[in-house]
């Protein structure tokens, strides 16, 4: 298990280097690359609707654990090191990969009320923080509430997730032409994400990329 820092100020450097190493990742769907493959697979088969993605690690333990945690458990100090993860896994990309604007994921009403905080916004806003990008947490919303997903497979959760978002016509204009940096806690499927990608370029998004903690290896990884 990850160690407990004071009030999760950081995670430590053992920590960072037992569960947390470098590992190549396509660019495209952030999925981590074997020894010796130089693509992705999956993106050559079913190409993803958004640009780009970047994760700080894979969905395995501990971070699974520490996730779950910060999601249904309220445990929102975690937020700030787990943002610490991705604005470093940030800091290698090149410049022109860079957005220019950062929006959270939203949550429906019922799901906000019930949870008490959006873990994407939570997320977002100590990017912003750390990056100096600016953050939009009232650019989308999420305007039809759809059952827990975790247990459908990507064509069930494409049904699902089919027209669950808009973007606020306030905050329009703010997201014309840019690169848009979206941010969630988990990539799974890419159903919900792929959604979201479309709702943005549909407002005039230049392009989107999806930042993530934590990305769900493929299957027998």
């Amino acid at each position: 298990m990850v160690c407990q820092r004071a009030q999760w100020q950081s995670v430590c450097r053992h920590c960072l280097s037992a569960f947390a190493p470098q590992r190549l990742r396509c660019q495209r769907c952030a999925l981590a690359l074997k020894d010796g493959q130089t693509e992705c697979l999956a993106c050559d088969d079913y190409p993803p609707e958004f640009d780009r993605a970047l994760a700080a690690v894979d969905y395995t333990s501990p971070w699974r654990e520490l996730i779950a945690r910060f999601k249904f458990q309220g445990d929102v100090a975690l937020a700030k090191p787990l943002a610490m993860l991705m604005t470093a896994r940030m800091k290698t990309l090149p410049a022109r990969a860079r957005p220019q604007v950062i929006v959270p994921t939203p949550l429906s009403a019922p799901r906000l009320r019930e949870r008490g905080y959006n873990q994407s916004w939570q997320l977002a806003r100590h990017l912003s923080r750390q990056t100096g990008i600016p953050a939009l947490p009232q650019a989308l919303r999420r305007v039809t509430d759809t059952p827990r997903m975790m247990t459908l497979d990507a064509d069930a959760r494409r049904h699902q997730i089919r027209g669950a978002f808009e973007v606020n016509a306030l905050f329009r204009r703010a997201l014309v032409g840019r690169h848009i940096a979206l941010v969630d806690d988990v990539l799974t499927t890419g159903a919900t994400v792929d959604e979201i990608t479309r709702t943005l370029r549909d407002a005039g998004a230049r392009s989107v990329s999806v930042w993530v903690v934590a990305r769900t290896p493929a299957p027998g990884a």
